[in-house]
Formats: C-alpha cells, sequence, structure tokens
C-alpha cells in the first residue's frame, strides 16, 4: 500500500485533533509522519464538561479553514469516506457509542486516550470489536516516550524491571473520576515499564493527588504518584535485576511517536497495544477509585 491512507476524526474538543492532523497533513513539517492524512471529521463534544463544548467551535473552524477537511454530520457519514479512524473525543463516555458505528463499518480505529470511562464499557468496546472483526487499538503518547523505549530495551544495563515508581499530573473531571480523566498517562506509563498483570490496588489519596500501590504478580511491586501540584512533570525511577535508572520525560515532540504507531497500525501492523492490556489499565484505575487506602482486586 503506497497510496496515503484517508483517515478521519471523531470528536473535536481536544487540541490533539490540531496537532495530529498538523503532523500528518503538513509535509513541510519537520515531525511530518507520512503515510495517511485527515480528509473528514465529525465535530462531537460533551455537553456537561466546559473544556468539550468551549473548545469544539474553534478546533472545528481551524480544520475545516486552514486544513481543508470535510465536517460531516455524523460517524457514518465520517466511515463513508476513510480508510481508518482516530476516535479522539476527549470525554471516555462518548468512546463506546462512537465506536459502535465505526465497528459496523469494519475501518480499523484508535482510540485515544482513556478507552472508556468504565471497565464496563472497556470490555464492552473489546467485545465488539472481537465480534465485529474490527482492528483497534487505544494508548497515551506517554507510552512511547524514548525515556521508556531506552529502559525497556537496555536489558543488559537494567535487566528485568522488578520495581518501578511513577509521576505523573492527574488533574480531574468529575464525569471521568479518579484517574480516567488525566492519570491515565501515568498509568500507561507504569503499565509499559510493567506490563500487564497487575491483581491488586490499593490508593491513598489526599489533596494533592493519590499514591497508588500496585501488586503483580510474581510479588513485583510499582507505585503511581498520581499528583495535583504545580509541577506537571512524567517520570520514573525503575530497578531492574541488573540495575536502575531514574529519568523525567522530556516531551517536545510527544505525539510523533504515537502517530508513527498509529499509521503502522491503520496499514497492517499489528497493535503496539493489546486491547487486553488496555482494558486490565481501565480496571486498574477503577479499582483504585474504588480503594479508599484498602487493596481491591482488579475486575478484569
Amino acid at each position: 500500500m503506497n497510496q496515503d491512507m484517508k483517515l478521519g476524526i471523531v470528536g473535536l474538543d481536544t487540541s490533539h485533533v490540531i496537532a495530529f492532523t498538523r503532523i500528518l497533513n503538513d509535509t513541510n513539517d519537520p515531525n511530518h509522519v507520512p503515510g495517511a492524512s485527515v480528509v473528514a471529521a465529525y465535530p462531537s463534544f460533551s455537553k456537561d464538561i466546559e473544556t468539550s463544548y468551549s473548545r469544539v467551535e474553534g478546533y472545528t473552524r481551524e480544520l475545516r479553514d486552514q486544513w481543508g477537511l470535510e465536517i460531516v454530520e455524523s460517524v457514518e457519514a465520517l466511515c463513508e469516506r476513510v480508510d481508518a479512524v482516530l476516535l479522539e473525543s476527549n470525554d471516555g463516555r462518548r468512546h463506546l457509542t462512537e465506536f459502535k458505528p465505526v465497528a459496523a463499518s469494519g475501518k480499523p480505529c484508535f482510540i485515544d486516550k482513556p478507552l472508556a470511562a468504565s471497565v464496563a464499557d472497556a470490555k464492552k468496546i473489546a467485545e465488539l470489536a472481537r465480534d465485529s472483526g474490527t482492528r483497534v487499538f487505544s494508548s497515551s503518547s506517554l507510552r512511547f516516550v524514548s525515556e521508556i523505549e531506552s529502559v525497556i530495551k537496555d536489558a543488559d544495563t537494567i535487566g528485568e524491571i522488578e520495581q518501578v515508581h511513577v509521576f505523573s499530573p492527574a488533574p480531574q473531571e468529575p464525569t471521568n473520576p479518579g484517574l480516567f480523566w488525566y492519570g491515565v498517562h501515568g498509568v500507561e506509563m507504569l503499565y509499559t515499564l510493567m506490563g500487564p498483570g497487575c491483581e491488586k490496588v490499593t490508593c491513598f489519596p489526599s489533596e494533592n493527588g493519590e499514591i497508588l500501590v500496585g501488586s503483580w504478580r510474581e510479588g513485583r511491586r510499582a507505585t503511581l504518584a498520581a499528583t495535583r501540584l504545580s509541577t506537571h512533570d512524567y517520570g520514573a525511577v525503575v530497578h531492574g535485576s541488573k540495575g536502575s535508572r531514574a529519568f523525567v520525560c522530556q516531551i517536545g515532540a510527544l505525539y510523533v511517536p504515537l502517530i508513527r504507531e498509529i499509521v503502522a497500525f491503520f496499514r497492517g501492523a499489528e497493535p503496539p497495544v493489546p486491547i487486553e492490556t488496555t482494558v486490565e489499565i481501565m480496571a486498574f484505575m477503577e479499582a483504585a477509585l474504588n480503594s479508599n487506602e484498602k487493596q481491591v482486586k482488579l475486575s478484569c
């Protein structure tokens, strides 16, 4: 497949839609990723989230007037015009409803973080994808930052990862409670380093955020500091069987590695994150929400 794939965006209430379109469509951009371009969009938004309804008009106008996207009236109309779908709605509650017509079309789909705003919806998305044969994956861009990839690839120095401490900002939005709104970034980092297999979570809440302790199989442990402090940094301390590594993520061209993965996936590569792992991440966050300093088993 040498020709660019035609992509459509669902949900125009996040800055991702502008950033992704620029990286994919502007061949003069130094961060340009070839192989696909965005041609159409459906401007859905959430009426009860200020950062959603206040942004959709401006983002819609910019995508139409500056980038020449066709603005359509439904997900179904979008699917008729494109080869693959970027489901970008900022509100995880909308993802199951908006994914249903994508699954009916059979078009491959990337669902931006979070996959859903509950484990129940996440499981339904995974089931719908499986039953319809629709290829889908979901991820935070933080999963692919160079600092994390360097740790994973440096087995000679780090060895087998045994314990991890991640820190990440976690501002909140009542409609997507707990870590679902923004703390998902930190959880994705945690899972990229530790892998799936967490069995229990304990959450210790405070005014400044939460400290979470996850218990993995074989006695491995990981912690997440999901903060609401003045600083807005992402990073980790990783302890391996051969050595340790500490880092703060440098997030300059943050979306480029993710978009490369998305385009490769749309063009036939295996999903970089199995949907089962993403469902477990949703279960981790829901268990944390229900913990209140008590250990809770994951429901996935």
